[in-house]
């Protein structure tokens, strides 16, 4: 049984140093032919793999960044829309305990309010679509 087991080993040592060699040649053969053909190195197959592979985790590790920026974007917009609605109310408390009227918004003022209405909006369609997956 055990030196079942032996050959078995051996033979997959053989096996996996054969793969080896024909991975070296392979890559030579490329090369090779990469330049006898004029192309420039960066049109080496095995190049263009490698590239591939890190522009691959370039990409998922921008799509993470880009996840939780746009999270705490999310978190940051929540906190600003509170403190807001907070000072808006604070304002419609004060003006009815002291009979005091404020000026209307400016037109400034009032486009200000309307895009933080229409991004809250927005984000609540798009928060439908994001759970949808």
């Amino acid at each position: 049984m055990e030196t079942t087991v032996d050959k078995l080993e051996a033979m997959f040592l053989k096996s996996e140093a054969e793969l080896e060699y024909i991975e070296k040649r392979l890559r030579l053969e490329f090369i090779n032919s990469t330049a006898e053909s004029g192309w420039p190195a960066e049109a080496n197959p095995p190049f263009l793999l490698e590239n591939l592979r890190a522009i691959k985790a370039k990409h998922t590790a921008l799509c993470s960044q880009v996840k939780e920026i746009a999270a705490s974007q999310k978190e940051s917009m929540e906190s600003i829309r509170n403190s807001l609605s907070s000072v808006m109310e604070l304002i419609n408390h004060l003006q009815q305990a002291t009979d005091v009227e404020v000026q209307p918004l400016t037109e400034s003022e009032q486009q200000s309010v309307e895009l933080l209405a229409s991004q809250t909006t927005r984000e609540v369609s798009l928060d439908g679509v994001d759970n949808s997956h």
